[in-house]
């Protein structure tokens, strides 16, 4: 019976929030998500893709999740950043999160990402870079469960899918205090027809980061989806230990979420490892694996 509850209260949090989880890779959620204003990093792409510009070489990440430790309920995660001839930097994103009941899939949501950043400007002090990037929205959900409650006379739903523009901002002063912002889904596009049809959410994110030495990073965030009031708060820190080890902690508010994590990196490798907690339910376990050049 509780886990039948879960599953109602997961599936209306896919619903309700499709394309809009903000917590993708083990360093944003670790650092609760306060990475709009971030350096440059292989998630930029799903977090602000702005970033992508500060990225000198191709980067590399995958890794993925049960959500609040139940296998039922998984996300999964693909990023690529290179450099192309007359582009310039380009990133790629997958992005997936499956819900299912036994070996049933009951949805399955996937994002493909095509982001693309450039400096605007770039001084002895100072540097402005801009980003955007096309989304392809894909969703999957099972038949429903029809009169013999087995699905086996149930109505199809299958795929529905629609398109969604994403635009970022990331500046930085000399090199110690970032400014960076970060919306979603500028064209207001909507998902599905009907009972189906979901209007995917215009979020905007902004933040600030302060770099007092090399090995210390603080950052604040404020994040809110337009039409509505609630206005959530994050704060994030990150301390370079030594060569190979970098500690990361979050927290954020409404609701309250706790994140920690690290970093360790040996050579062009590198795996993150974080948890984030949540006021009702369990503990959510994340793993990431990057490749640099």
């Amino acid at each position: 019976m509780n886990k039948l509850i879960l599953l109602i209260l997961s599936l209306s949090l896919t619903f309700t929030q499709i394309s809009d989880y903000t917590f993708i890779g083990s360093e944003a959620s670790a650092l609760a998500g306060a990475v709009v204003s971030d350096k440059g990093h292989s998630w930029s792409v799903f977090h602000n893709p702005a970033g992508i510009s500060e990225i000198p070489k191709a980067h590399m990440n995958a890794g993925g999740a049960k959500l609040y430790g139940y296998s039922w309920l998984s996300t999964n995660h693909f990023s690529l950043i290179t450099n192309l001839p007359k582009m310039g930097k380009v990133g790629f994103g997958l992005f997936q999160l499956e819900t299912k009941n036994g070996e049933t899939v009951l949805s399955n949501e996937q994002r493909v990402s095509i982001a693309h950043a450039f400096i605007l400007q770039k001084d002895k002090n100072s540097t402005l870079s801009v980003g955007y990037k096309l989304n392809y929205n894909n969703w999957f959900m099972a038949p429903s469960a029809g009169t013999s409650g087995d699905g086996t006379n149930g109505i199809s739903l299958g795929y529905i899918n629609s398109y969604s523009i994403d635009i970022g901002m990331l500046s930085d002063l000399r090199k110690k205090y970032r400014l960076g912002a970060y919306l979603t889904n500028v064209t207001s596009n909507a998902i599905g027809n009907g009972m189906t049809r979901i209007v995917l959410p215009k979020r905007i994110n902004v933040g600030l980061t302060y770099i007092p030495i090399t090995q210390v990073a603080t950052s604040i965030s404020a994040e809110r989806t337009l039409g509505f009031k609630k206005l959530i708060l994050r704060s994030a820190f990150r301390y370079q230990i030594d060569e190979i080890f970098e500690l990361l902690i979050g927290l954020q508010s409404n609701p309250n979420l706790l994140g920690v994590g690290g970093t360790l990196s040996l050579g062009n490798q590198a795996i993150s490892y974080s948890i984030l907690t949540h006021p009702v339910l369990p503990i959510t376990h994340q793993i990431s694996f990057g490749f640099y050049q």
